[in-house]
């Protein structure tokens, strides 16, 4: 049996609104990413949220519009997707590198607060794996010290702290859609924020800086009207389609039952790897519910090889796994900016963690195998 880290979870309905979208012509930017956006915003009680091409396009945004500039520093953590860090770069300022807490894999204020500088003008805390990061500590540090919170929520839609959903935390919150999260239009992204300025900008940017929309300009009745276009500033192409707009009103319908579905597989691994000494399950902190974008364990063995054992058995099964997620700093291209950088819970994450198949649509036949796989592999290991 082959079981797929992850797989879309899609029905009728994604196929229904393409369809229309198709039948209509307008495939480009237009009103179903409208309508999406507005669904969005509306779920996670924030009063503006623009669609992007991805969520790498938005964090690029959402440090302009917090005025990042060449010279500044943002503090993110290593433990992370390579886009933390290079959307960083991309404005010409420096990450600044923290370490994780290793029961959660998110950074903490007080690793935030031993790492601030004159040069400090952002934080941008990920939310690992969909658990949420302490926002609470992370807001009021970032308030003591006049600094922008941005929230790379890449993983976290429909996550939630503290009884609010994720992305109402900070000044800006930025999202992913791709396969890989519990809700895809493919690609495509999203930035949302309570800053109807910000919010304003933002969709200038993403359209070349134009100053209207396309969907006003196919509404627009006059020749004057369409002249009426300007361009104050430069922006970029990372616009979201009709097409992705469609498709995300479509999962966005069955977002409860995804999360559900998650969370009774997420609950199911961890009651039945609890009797393994060797695997340390996920730790939920007490106001968090997270997502269960994805499930990762930790395999501790005094084998530093043990979690590649364990990742080797399981693809040799038909197992599909991770074996681990990223230590930026380690990168190639970030190490030659921080030689000699260590941070030893990231480090040791990279060595333990394996992320485990999760998806709504698993079957109990599915998770047993990988169970039994991950079982028998656990206990060969040497303690």
């Amino acid at each position: 049996m082959n079981v797929p880290l992850t797989r879309p979870w899609t029905s009728a309905r994604e196929k229904e609104l393409l369809d229309a979208v198709i039948d209509s012509g307008w495939w480009t930017q237009g009103p179903r990413v409208s309508d999406f956006e507005a669904s969005i915003a509306a779920r996670l009680g924030v009063k503006h949220a623009v669609a992007s091409s991805n969520c790498t396009t938005a964090l690029h945004l959402a440090l302009l519009l917090q005025g990042v500039e060449p010279g500044d520093e943002v503090i993110v953590p290593s433990y992370t997707w390579i886009a933390t860090p290079n959307v960083v770069r991309m404005i010409g300022a420096m990450p600044v590198f923290v370490d994780i807490d290793l029961a959660t894999f998110n950074i903490t204020a007080e690793a935030i607060g031993r790492a601030l500088t004159p040069r400090t003008k952002a934080i941008m805390p990920v939310h690992q794996f969909g658990l949420p990061a302490d926002m609470e500590a992370i807001a009021a540090l970032a308030r003591r010290h006049g600094l922008a919170l941005i929230e790379d929520a890449a993983c976290a839609m429909g996550s939630r702290y503290h009884g609010r959903p994720i992305g109402g935390l900070g000044h800006l919150a930025c999202f992913s859609f791709h396969p890989r999260k519990v809700l895809t239009t493919g690609e495509g992204g999203m930035l949302v924020t309570d800053d109807a300025e910000k919010a304003a900008r933002a969709r200038r940017l993403i359209n070349h800086g134009a100053s209207i929309s396309d969907v006003a300009k196919h509404k627009a009745g006059t020749v004057e009207a369409l002249l009426a276009e300007e361009f104050h500033e430069v922006g970029f192409n990372y616009r979201m389609t009709n097409l992705q707009g469609a498709l995300g009103l479509a999962q966005l319908e069955r977002l409860d039952e995804a999360l559900a579905r998650r969370a009774a597989r997420a609950e199911r691994y961890s009651l039945a790897l609890s009797d393994y000494p060797a695997a340390v399950v996920p730790r939920v902190p007490a106001g968090t519910e997270p997502n269960w974008q994805s499930y990762a364990i930790r395999v501790t063995s005094e084998d530093p090889a043990a979690r590649n054992g364990v990742a080797t058995r399981l693809l040799d099964a038909g197992i599909a796994c991770r074996p681990a997620y990223m230590a930026c700093h380690l990168q190639p291209v970030y190490q030659a900016l921080y030689p000699g950088l260590r941070l030893e819970n990231t480090e040791r994450a990279l060595r333990e963690v394996l992320i485990l198949p999760l998806y709504p649509q698993m079957t109990d036949a599915e998770q047993d195998h990988v169970l039994t796989e991950l079982g028998d592999a656990l206990k060969s290991l040497p303690r």
